[in-house]
């Protein structure tokens, strides 16, 4: 803000620490420019184009006109130095009736539109914003060729329930609502609607204060640090203002969004989430001046009133060609030759020409922490605060433009710097340590799929990725398991990309590639690795953060239950129950060996008996826990009543609670075998045996001889027992026993 120094007062206090830096000048040299995309992925479109609702008109509250005079007259009488005020908000009532609903696909849309006689320009503000899930909130200006910063959701893209519509070089516009099929929606969504009702046309093609300023473009040395310019448009206190500021590299050139500015622009949270930026908003060296591209929104990263530089982290997109200047942590030397690129009273970009005549300027206490700058060609107006100083000599940035008397009408007046060496040499500004390398995550490093970061299913907040940087993760997905992820950003701040890979270098598995906030999707892991590669990346932009939940499950087992037993005959069948669950029926009491008769974590088979003989199902001494075994007749699952043919949890002959049961079936005969853990929590891999003999069906505990032993079972099933009916007539009676007798001894 360019001010007569006679009536500055900007008194500071502040007390140096030793310099950050060992050199005089470490700063970096700028970079850039930042390509373009391979690929340009369009922006996302309004709730009315989405929706095809564009054509129908939308109904408008109109306000009143305001005195422009009166308010000027108010900007003449503000303490300097200060921003450029062009607008002032207005509070609007605003109810669900004002707007009108229209059925579209999924649910329905409302909108509203807002206008003012008179005014220049307007910018509309909501607060209290919140969505619930599914619901969509867009504020949209018609006039513009980027109608919109982006989609809003939940409490806003800055989690404050506080969001900025663009500014608007016309009087109007618009707020979408979407809510989704079988939502209510008996109230607004947001709680208060600010328009700001501008009475300056800072957005016209004319100049507000003069017509004196030189066009960057005729300057080809400059070009590089034109790429790097912005006009900032930002809220403040109830009004609307206009600074200057531009990219600024870090040392390691990592294109960290970095804009530097003046304190006395921004230097609250809520001024820089409001601000936006305008980058090659300029003209031709001849021809039509171009409006620039739309960026919005930042965060305040640093700010030192001491002499006025404030360090912002730009979040949306920055556009391709975009370039950041080189800095200086040391002060030039007075008769330096210097120049300034900036927006005198909110016009496409000027450049004026001067040199340092004094390291001294009265824009606060003490007046050493400013320059003093008399310029040769050029001037700077309102609307330049924040912008920088270069030196001739190396290009580099070594002040920001705080107060000073020049204008169109008076172009001999002097201008002062605030002095960026002392923000940067001052640890206690933090200006060194964000310029260092640009600020990341705590992940790191994990840019490239060799040194992916192992994570463990959870969430994973404050996230950063960069062009420069992509991240990786490795995440425990085991084989035939299923992976959830949900991922959450702000695709208006660079587009996020995801890709999953089931090995370093090999193909890719699953492509995330949408332009929408936010990212859900499920993989099922088809491979045999136990680890999914997960590669996040910018499509767009240099830098976006964002946060991730993510899940595993592995489906239980095919034959998990009875229902869907796994049909089979006499072999060998290889099994894991770790992620099976546990079945009725229970087990009864005659079951119990003398550890209960707890089963759990149990598959099933459905066997059909291929002869008539001895049946055996057996783990024995081939599973990694303690086994048990329970066989069930009939052809349809057994219920609570239904008998058991034979069970075992510790065969005598099985080692580490392995188990073997044997029972007696006919050729074709349907039988259920269950197969689990004994105790509660165990679980592994083990071969199931079912097994038919034909030749000594009389051993009926199966451990290779008929004797006393398969004397007391057939007895004890004496009358009628199926697991005792040694010829399959259905009953245990006198020819059972005379096979059993005859069969007397080892098996053959």
């Amino acid at each position: 803000m360019n001010i007569n120094p006679r009536t500055v007062s900007f008194v500071v206090v502040a007390s140096l620490t030793a310099c950050v830096f060992a050199d005089v000048d470490t700063g970096p040299n700028g970079h850039g420019p930042l390509p373009t995309p391979a690929v340009e992925k369009p922006q996302p479109a309004t709730l009315s184009d989405r929706f095809g609702t564009w054509f129908v008109p939308v109904p408008m509250i109109t306000l009143d006109a305001m005195d422009h005079g009166a308010l000027m007259a108010e900007d003449e009488a503000t303490v300097q130095p200060a921003p450029f005020r062009f607008g002032v908000e207005r509070g609007v009532k605003l109810s669900l009736n004002d707007g009108q609903w229209m059925d579209v696909a999924g649910g329905r849309l409302w909108r509203i539109g807002i206008d003012a006689i008179g005014a220049l320009n307007s910018r509309l503000h909501l607060s209290g914003i919140d969505l619930p899930a599914g619901q969509e909130l867009a504020i949209t200006c018609p006039d513009l060729e980027q109608k919109m910063t982006g989609i809003l959701e939940g409490t806003g893209d800055f989690g404050t329930g506080e969001a900025y519509g663009p500014f608007s070089p016309t009087s109007r516009g618009h707020i979408e609502w979407f809510v989704p099929a079988g939502q209510s929606a008996t109230e607004l969504p947001f709680d208060a609607v600010g328009y700001s009702y501008g009475y300056i046309p800072v957005f016209s093609e004319i100049s507000n204060g003069g017509t004196c300023s030189l066009n960057p473009a005729c300057y080809a040395a400059w070009l590089n640090e034109s790429n790097a310019a912005a006009r900032m448009t930002f809220t403040s206190g109830g009004a609307s203002y206009l600074c200057s500021g531009q990219l600024v590299a870090t040392t390691a050139a990592d294109e960290t969004p970095y804009v530097a500015t003046a304190n006395h622009c921004i230097n609250t949270t809520a001024e820089a989430n409001s601000c936006a930026f305008y980058f090659f908003n300029r003209s031709p060296c001849t021809g039509t001046n171009s409006p620039g591209t739309l960026v919005s929104g930042s965060d305040l990263s640093a700010t030192y009133l001491a002499s006025d530089c404030t360090l912002l982290l730009v979040r949306g997109a920055l556009p391709a060609g975009c370039y950041w200047d080189g800095w200086t942590n040391a002060n030039p030397a007075v008769n330096s030759a210097c120049t300034g690129i900036h927006h005198p009273s909110g016009t496409p970009q000027a450049i004026s020409f001067g040199v340092k005549n004094s390291g001294s300027f009265p824009c606060g206490s003490p007046g050493g922490n400013w320059n003093s700058l008399s310029w040769n060609q050029g001037i700077t107006e309102g609307g330049s605060s924040g912008s920088a100083i270069f030196t001739d000599s190396n290009h580099k940035m070594f002040g920001v433009l705080t107060c000073g008397g020049s204008a169109c009408s008076n172009t001999a007046a002097d201008d002062g710097y605030g002095r960026w060496d002392l923000a940067v040499n001052t640890a206690s500004s933090n200006f060194a340590t964000l310029l260092a390398g640009g600020s990341d995550d705590t992940q790191e490093p994990n840019d490239a799929c060799a040194n992916a970061k192992a994570v463990v299913p959870g969430t994973y907040s404050t996230l950063v990725v960069k062009r420069l940087d992509e991240d990786w993760y490795a995440l425990p997905v085991n084989a035939g398991a299923t992976l959830t992820m949900s991922m959450t950003f702000t695709h208006a701040s660079g587009d996020i990309d995801v890709q999953l890979f089931t090995a370093c270098g090999g193909t890719v598995a699953l492509e995330r590639a949408a332009n929408t906030n936010n990212e859900s999707f499920t993989f099922l892991n088809s491979s045999a690795s136990n680890t999914v590669y997960m590669r996040v990346y910018l499509a767009t932009d240099t830098r976006n953060e964002y946060s991730f939940t993510f899940s595993t499950s592995t489906p239980a087992p095919s034959n998990d239950n009875c229902a869907t037993a796994t049909a089979v005959g006499a072999g060998t069948f290889v099994f894991t129950n770790t992620l099976a669950t546990d079945a009725a029926p229970a087990l009864p009491a005659s079951c119990d060996e003398g550890s209960g008769v707890t089963i759990t974590k149990d598959l099933w088979y459905r066997f059909t008996a291929p002869i008539n003989g001895r049946m055996t199902a057996s783990t024995c001494n081939a599973a990694s826990f303690d086994t048990r075994i329970a066989v069930y007749a009939g052809s349809a699952c057994p219920g609570a009543t239904t008998a058991v043919a034979a069970c075992s949890d510790n065969s005598a002959t099985c080692s580490n609670g392995t188990s073997s049961a044997a029972w007696s079936a006919s050729s074709g005969s349907t039988w259920y075998v269950r197969v689990g853990s004994a105790g509660v929590g165990t679980s592994g891999t083990a071969t199931l045996t079912l097994s038919a003999v034909v030749n000594c069906p009389a051993d009926l505990t199966g451990n290779g001889s008929v004797g006393g032993e398969d004397l007391a079972v057939l007895l004890g099933g004496w009358g009628g027992a199926v697991t005792t009916d040694l010829n399959g007539d259905g009953t245990t009676n006198g020819a059972d026993l005379a096979i059993m007798l005859g069969g007397w001894g080892p098996c053959p």
